[in-house]
């Protein structure tokens, strides 16, 4: 009898340790059974820079009947206001795809990005999850480009596309030449563009809403945006979600009660004033007030661990209705968040 008790016992504390690790993250969730098509990014940047003053006034309205959504957006937006119906338009457009600058950072995407089978099968796993959550929601299609380093992404009502030109990697040689500060071009990769798209679409799909104004509405709004992250991307790692390196991730983590207590005793979090927001939400090398191995959007960072929590606390709320959810205080209040 000894011995069958031992081995239950036994039994019993492997069984509650597979119980504990399958359900660790709670967002994991299977989806091999949404029924998503492969994503599959349709090479606009190679066909747009096919174009020369031989052929534009032939490719240009062909690309626009091929592009519907986008073509006139892209060359409106970046390129000359006057659109693709304004033939004015056109030395403007060749003068970008003969650019030496230009046409050499074109030439080292095609090199980096000549394959984008796993990117596409990364933002096919996204859409799976965003299926899943968001089951009525419209699938965008997607378009690769060269912004002229403008956008890392841009947006239609049904189509995403991204600027390869942002991703060739950090301390990348133009980089340097256009003196992007070292904080940004860290984030410069090509392991950002699937977060990237999935923040900027969730942030298209569900904008800000609250008219508070204040330094807590904008903390909570964002930790959403990063909770849709940890949603449709659960297996990515947080450094890529936020785009913290992993020293500032410790950092934050180390010193969370610090900064939450920091933000308390100031009276920060109900605070309209443009500047303190931007001061804890905004881009930079660092928060400022703080020391410089903290990493910029401490704020949001908070905020992102109170929306976690207040999802572990209140279990039945779907992200479907955290994002219907406009009050950050009864986020705050039912998040229970004490660091």
């Amino acid at each position: 009898m000894k011995s069958c008790f031992v081995l239950s016992g036994w039994l019993l504390t492997i069984t509650c340790w597979l119980l504990a690790s399958c359900s660790s993250n709670l967002l994991d969730v299977d989806v091999s059974k949404v029924a998503v098509g492969p994503v599959k990014v349709q090479r606009f940047d190679q066909e747009f820079f096919s174009l020369t003053a031989d052929n534009i006034s032939q490719k240009l309205p062909a690309l626009q009947k091929k592009y519907p959504d986008f073509t006139s957006l892209f060359v409106k937006n970046i390129l000359c206001p006057g659109g693709i119906s304004d033939s004015s338009c056109y030395p403007a457009i060749i003068q970008f795809v003969s650019d030496k600058d230009m046409r050499g950072a074109y030439e080292s995407c095609q090199k980096k990005f000549s394959d984008l089978s796993v990117t596409e099968a990364e933002l096919t796993e996204v859409l799976r999850h965003h299926k899943y959550y968001f089951p009525d929601k419209t699938i965008p299609g997607f378009v690769a480009m060269m912004s002229g380093f403008n956008y890392s992404v841009a947006t239609t009502d049904s189509v995403f596309a991204i600027a390869l030109e942002m991703y060739l990697g950090n301390k990348n040689k133009y980089y340097q030449m256009l003196q992007v500060p070292s904080y940004k071009q860290m984030k410069m990769q090509r392991a950002f563009i699937v977060p990237d798209f999935a923040r900027a679409w969730t942030m298209r799909e569900f904008p800000n809403n609250n008219k508070s104004g204040n330094l807590l509405s904008e903390m909570i709004y964002q930790g959403k945006i990063l909770y849709l992250a940890d949603a449709l991307m659960p297996n990515v790692n947080d450094t890529l979600k936020i785009g913290f390196s992993k020293k500032q991730m410790d950092w934050c983590r180390e010193h969370e009660p610090d900064v939450w207590g920091y933000f308390v005793k100031n009276k920060f979090l109900y605070s309209t004033e443009t500047e303190t927001i931007a001061k804890f939400t905004g881009e930079g090398p660092f928060t400022t007030g703080f020391v410089k191995e903290s990493p910029a959007r401490t704020g949001v960072w908070i905020g992102w661990n109170i929306v976690r929590k207040f999802m572990k606390e209140n279990p039945k709320f779907t992200p479907e209705q955290l994002m219907k959810e406009d009050d950050p205080q009864k986020i705050l209040s039912l998040s229970k968040y004490k660091p």
